[in-house]
């Protein structure tokens, strides 16, 4: 498989790899498609329609009327979290 990269991914590539997180040009495709096929599933699937999208968004204004949101705070501790672990298993 070949493929091609912009000027600054290249430098990105290269820039990982002599960081020492990753073996080699391949090795870090490799941890990056297993990333985007682990997250991928997780990610939320975007609104077909300009009526779906605003059905979704009244659906979520409703569960905030209700309560069933997160906080600002418990959000930044959960991304926290997630950024902590996702460095952890980089570095």
């Amino acid at each position: 498989m070949d493929v091609s990269l912009t000027p600054e991914l290249e430098q990105f590539v290269q820039t990982e790899i002599g960081s020492g997180h990753y073996r080699d040009p391949s090795h870090l495709v490799r941890v990056a498609l297993t990333r985007l096929k682990v997250d991928q599933p997780r990610l939320p699937k975007l609104p077909a329609t300009l009526e779906e999208l605003e059905r979704q968004l009244v659906e979520r204004i409703e569960n905030l009327e209700r309560g069933e949101g997160i906080d600002g705070e418990t959000s930044r501790h959960n991304m926290m979290q997630w950024i902590e672990a996702m460095t952890a298993a980089h570095g």
